[in-house]
């Protein structure tokens, strides 16, 4: 087994809590707003408990509802773009529509934090093209997960490790090799600590692990599929805490994005 990882890159999607219209049930936007924002100030807050620096990646509607709120991440993390609105595709839209939002959507946050980004990751992980991402002036992408997920995107045979493309560095999220097996927020809550640990030790150099704000909040009430809901509120967060607590006896360092790839 390898166990050569150096770097966990934590990174924390913040966005209105739209999941619940995918599954055709009704939240109003004050609530979307409310359970992202509760869980956000929770997860600042407990990466300032153990010193620990972070990724975010804002989308730029909920920059506009919380300024002040982003402009605390953005004192001790790195704060990323993940889209204009929560809803778009920029998978499925044209070009000049795609290169548009993602540029608005960098603009709004960046005269809020008064800061460059050089991030994104697009909604559900269905970026645009690279073309269109260097573009709009964004350096590196985290949008590629590695894995097979029915119904969403097969990039199973995509590069687990960072790689050009376009003049984008592209940082992929973490799999284990060979089997692909996968160390998202889905299975970083519904399956035991133990397989995180194992992926983590199975990948050289870097982990990336995405989690969302809206998981920080106990929303086991809602009428969504069990996995979905499952271990949400202080359990993951409990559990993240735990993992924290593993990576930090093992020695490894915890970096944003940014400082892993050394942009300057």
């Amino acid at each position: 087994m390898v166990v050569k990882i150096k770097n966990i890159l934590l990174t924390f999607d913040i966005e209105e809590f739209d999941l619940p219209l995918e599954f055709g049930k009704e939240i109003s936007e004050e609530k979307q707003f409310k359970i992202s924002k509760d869980g956000t100030e929770k997860i600042i807050n407990f990466l300032q408990e153990k010193n620990i620096k972070a990724t975010f990646f804002i989308s730029a509607r909920f920059a506009k509802q919380y300024p002040l709120l982003i402009k605390k991440i953005s004192y001790n993390h790195e704060v990323g773009l993940h889209c204009l609105k929560h809803s778009d595709n920029y998978s499925k839209m044209d070009g000049d529509t795609a290169f548009k939002k993602i540029k608005d959507g960098k603009e709004i946050i960046e005269r809020i934090i008064n800061k460059k980004i050089i991030g994104f990751r697009a909604p559900r992980l269905q970026p645009p093209s690279y073309e269109i991402i260097s573009k709009a002036g964004i350096i590196y992408d985290s949008s590629i997960h590695p894995t097979f997920m029915p119904g969403r995107y097969n990039n199973f045979f995509s590069e687990r490790k960072v790689f050009l493309k376009n003049n984008v560095k592209i940082i992929p999220l973490s799999v284990s090799p060979i089997l692909r097996l996968p160390i998202f927020w889905l299975a970083f809550r519904n399956l035991p600590l133990i397989y995180s640990r194992y992926i983590t030790n199975r990948n050289e150099n870097y982990v990336c692990l995405i989690f969302h704000s809206w998981e920080f909040i106990n929303i086991k009430d809602m009428d969504l599929p069990i996995l979905i809901k499952r271990n949400t509120g202080d359990k993951i967060e409990s559990k993240l805490k735990d993992y924290i607590k593993w990576c930090s006896e093992k020695k490894f360092q915890f970096k944003t994005i940014k400082d892993y790839l050394l942009i300057s």
